[in-house]
C-alpha cells in the first residue's frame, strides 16, 4: 500500500518539476523580460525539452527492452510447454496465407510453412463447417487439427502415438465367430458315418492350418457348428483376402459329388462377451436367412458386409421348422387375446405377395378374427387380378390409415412376401402392437436381421420357391384345409407360378407338392398359366425396354429406357432376356408409374444377382432381385453397370 503511495508522490513531483514549472518559468520569462533575456529564457527552455526528450526515451528504451524480454520469455515458456505436448499453432490472414506458426510447427513443416495457403498445407480443397475439425498424415505422424476461422488461426496436435496405441488396441480386439454346415441334419440322413467323419475331418483340418499360420483358436461345440475366436487383426486379413479358406473347406467337402456349403458369421467391436458373442449367432442367422453358403461379419453401427455365397445350398426337405411356425401361428389366431388381424404384402404387391396374403386372410377368417389386407399398390398383373373380384372382397384391402387405427394390443400382424418394414406402405405398423403378435413369413434373403418380431415369429426361407409355398405348407401341415377356398388356393397357385417363372427357377419337392396340393383344393393349373400370359400391350411394352439391351460383361446384360412400366412388366422383360443360352444375368431398369423412381429388375441363372442389387441400395434372392432409386435414369444405370463390373462373377460354378 505505502508502495503505490509512493510511486503517486514520484509522479506528482516528476510533472511537476519536469513539466509544469520548467513550463510556467518560461512564459513568466517570455512575457515580463526584455528581448535579450528572453531568448536566454528560450534558448534554456529549448535545452531543457530536448535533455526532457531524451530522459523520456531512455526510460521507454528500458522500458521496451523490458517488456520484449518478457514478452520472449513468455512466448518461449508458452511454445516450449505447449510444444512439449506436442502441440503447436497456426496463423492465417483471411486469404489463407501463413504469417505466423509455433516452433513445434516449423520444426515438424519445416520454416517454408510461412508464406504458404493453409489450404494447401492440409491439402483441402473447400472449407466446410464439416472439415473445420479433422486428422491430417504427414510423415509418418498423425495430427489433429482444429481450424477457427474467427481467430484466424489452426491448433495442431500430435496424436500419433495415442492412435498407434488405438490402432493396436483395435487390431487385438477380440472376435467370436461361429461356423455352421448348411443342412448337416439332411446329410445325416443319406451319408454313412464315414463319410460324416471325413465331412467333419476336411473342416478341422482347414480350421487347424488356420490356426498354425493366424491368431485362431477353434472347439466344436454343435453338431456340425464350430466356434472360433481369433482378434480383429486376424479378421481384417480374412476380408481382405475375401474369406479364401472358406473356399477351401467347401473345396475339400465333396462327398458323393455333394458340394457341402458352409454358413459363418464374425462380430467383433463389443466390450461385452456376452453380447458379442449374441451377435456372431445373429451374424451366422443372417448368412443363412440369406441363403446360406457365405459370411457376415457385423459390429455396432455399422451397415453388415457379407462374403460368398456363389451357389444357393441344397434344399433341406425337412418340414421340422415351418411345422413349428405353423403351429405357433394358428395357436395365436385361436387365442383370444387376439381379435383382429392386418396382413402385409410388400409395395407395388405381385401374385405371390396377393396370394400369400389371401391365404393368411383365409385362415384368420376361418378362426373366428377380423382380418385385414393393407395394401394399395399393386403391379398391373396383380390390379388386373384384383378388379375382378367383387366390391364386397376388394373392401378388405385397406389403407395404411386404416390399419393404424385398428392397431391394438389384440392385434395380430403377419407380414408376408418380404422381411423388410421399409417396403411395406404402413409406415408405423407395430404401434401398440405386442412384439409377440407379429409373424413374418418370407422367402427372400435378407440384408438385416428383422428386429421388430421375436426370432421364433420369423420364418424365412431362402430356398422356398414363394412366400405362397410358405402359407400352403402352413394350411397343409395345420390341417386347415377347410378354411380354403378354390379362389384362395388358385391365388396361392399363381403367387408359385410367378415366383417360379412356371416352374423354370427356384423349385424343389416341396414346390411340387404345394402346386400339387392347390390343384386338388381347387386351383387350375391353365388358370395361373394364362394369368401370366402377355397381352399385345405388355408385348409391346417389353420389346421397347429391350431394344437398347447391351452386354456389360461377358454373360451380364442390361436393358434401360426412359418410359413408364410396372414391375411385373420390368421382371418380365429381365426374364426374357435371360431365354438365350448362355446368358448369365439379367438387369432392366425403367420408370414407376405416375412417379420418378426408377426400378430395376434382377434375374440371374446360377449367378448371384442379390448381391448387386444390394450395391444400389437393393435386395432379394440370389437369382431374382431388385432395386429402386430416387437417382435420375443415367445415374442409376450408371451404378448399376458399376456394380455389375466391380462385384465379382458370383456364378455357380459347383
Amino acid at each position: 500500500m505505502n508502495n503505490k503511495k509512493n510511486r503517486r508522490i514520484y509522479l506528482i513531483l516528476e510533472i511537476v518539476f519536469l513539466f509544469l514549472l520548467p513550463t510556467i518559468l518560461f512564459f513568466v520569462g517570455i512575457f515580463k523580460l526584455n528581448w535579450s533575456g528572453q531568448i536566454a529564457v528560450a534558448v534554456l527552455y529549448t535545452l531543457f525539452i530536448g535533455g526532457l526528450a531524451i530522459y523520456i526515451a531512455i526510460l521507454l528504451t528500458n522500458y521496451l527492452k523490458t517488456a520484449a524480454v518478457a514478452k520472449n520469455s513468455l512466448n518461449y515458456y508458452v511454445q516450449n510447454e505447449i510444444g512439449q505436448y506436442g502441440s503447436g499453432f497456426i496463423f492465417f490472414l483471411n486469404t489463407g496465407k501463413i504469417i505466423l506458426a509455433s516452433n513445434f510447427v516449423e520444426s515438424r513443416f519445416g520454416k517454408k510453412i510461412i508464406g504458404q495457403n493453409i489450404r494447401d498445407v492440409f491439402n483441402v480443397k473447400e472449407w466446410t463447417n464439416n472439415n473445420l475439425d479433422f486428422n491430417f498424415s504427414k510423415d509418418n505422424f498423425e495430427y489433429e487439427v482444429h481450424v477457427s476461422f474467427e481467430r484466424n488461426m489452426a491448433v495442431i496436435k500430435d496424436i500419433t502415438t495415442q492412435t498407434n496405441l488405438l490402432n493396436d488396441y483395435k487390431r487385438q480386439r477380440i472376435v467370436f465367430g461361429e461356423l455352421n454346415v448348411d443342412n448337416i441334419n439332411l446329410y445325416q440322413v443319406f451319408l454313412s458315418q464315414e463319410e460324416i467323419f471325413k465331412l467333419y475331418a476336411g473342416i478341422v483340418n482347414v480350421l487347424d492350418d488356420l490356426a498354425k499360420k493366424y491368431n485362431l483358436i477353434y472347439r466344436q461345440y454343435e453338431n456340425g457348428r464350430f466356434f472360433l475366436i481369433t482378434n480383429q487383426e486376424t479378421l481384417e486379413i480374412f476380408e481382405t483376402d475375401s474369406f479364401s479358406f472358406f473356399a477351401n473347406i467347401k473345396n475339400k467337402l465333396v462327398i458323393k459329388d455333394i458340394s457341402v456349403t458352409l454358413s459363418a458369421g464374425f462380430a467383433y467391436g463389443i466390450y461385452k462377451h456376452d453380447t458379442l458373442d449374441q451377435m456372431a449367432k445373429e451374424a451366422l442367422l443372417q448368412s443363412q436367412t440369406r441363403g446360406g453358403d457365405q459370411i457376415t461379419v457385423m459390429t455396432k453401427n455399422e451397415k453388415p458386409r457379407h462374403y460368398g455365397s456363389s451357389s444357393e445350398i441344397d434344399v433341406n426337405l425337412s418340414r421340422t421348422n415351418v411345422n413349428y411356425i405353423s403351429k405357433l401361428l394358428i395357436s395365436r389366431l385361436k387365442s383370444k387375446q387376439i381379435s383382429k388381424v392386418i396382413i402385409y404384402g410388400h409395395k407395388n404387391a405381385d401374385l405371390d405377395a396377393l396370394g400369400s396374403t389371401m391365404g393368411i386372410y383365409a385362415l384368420s377368417k376361418g378362426f373366428g378374427k377380423r382380418p385385414y389386407i393393407q395394401n394399395e399398390t399393386f403391379d398391373d398383373t396383380t390390379n388386373r387380378i384384383i378388379k375382378t373380384l367383387p366390391k364386397e372382397e376388394q373392401e378388405i384391402f385397406i389403407s395404411p390409415k386404416e390399419a393404424q387405427a385398428l392397431q391394438d394390443e389384440k392385434t395380430m400382424v403377419v407380414i408376408c412376401d418380404t422381411s423388410d418394414e421399409n417396403r411395406i406402405e404402413n409406415t408405423a405398423p407395430f404401434k401398440n402392437i405386442k412384439k409377440e403378435n407379429v409373424f413374418v413369413l418370407d422367402h427372400h434373403r435378407i440384408s438385416k436381421n428383422p428386429d421388430f418380431a421375436f426370432r421364433e415369429n420369423l420364418y424365412i426361407d431362402s430356398s422356398a420357391s414363394s412366400a405362397s409355398e410358405i402359407v400352403t405348407e402352413v394350411i397343409a401341415l395345420t390341417n386347415n384345409r377347410d378354411k380354403i377356398n378354390e379362389q384362395v388356393a388358385q391365388f396361392l397357385l399363381n403367387g408359385i407360378y410367378l415366383d417360379t417363372n412356371t416352374f423354370q427357377k427356384q423349385t424343389s419337392a416341396k414346390t411340387f407338392a404345394a402346386a400339387s396340393l392347390l390343384q386338388e383344393w381347387g386351383a387350375k393349373i391353365l388358370t395361373s398359366v394364362n394369368t401370366l400370359k402377355m397381352n399385345e400391350e405388355i408385348f409391346k411394352t417389353v420389346k421397347e425396354l429391350l431394344e437398347n439391351l447391351q452386354e456389360v460383361k461377358p454373360g451380364y446384360y442390361l436393358a434401360y429406357k426412359d418410359i413408364e412400366a410396372s414391375t411385373d412388366i420390368i421382371s418380365i422383360a429381365a426374364d426374357e432376356i435371360l431365354r438365350v443360352n448362355g446368358r448369365k444375368a439379367a438387369f432392366v431398369v425403367a420408370k414407376l408409374p405416375g412417379t420418378k423412381i426408377c426400378k430395376m429388375s434382377a434375374r440371374g441363372i446360377n449367378t448371384n444377382v442379390q448381391i448387386i442389387a444390394e450395391a444400389v441400395n437393393g435386395g432379394g434372392h440370389f437369382g431374382a432381385a431388385a432395386a429402386e432409386s430416387n437417382e435420375s435414369l443415367d445415374l442409376f444405370v450408371d451404378n448399376i453397370k458399376q456394380a455389375i463390373v466391380s462385384v465379382k462373377d458370383e456364378s455357380n460354378i459347383n
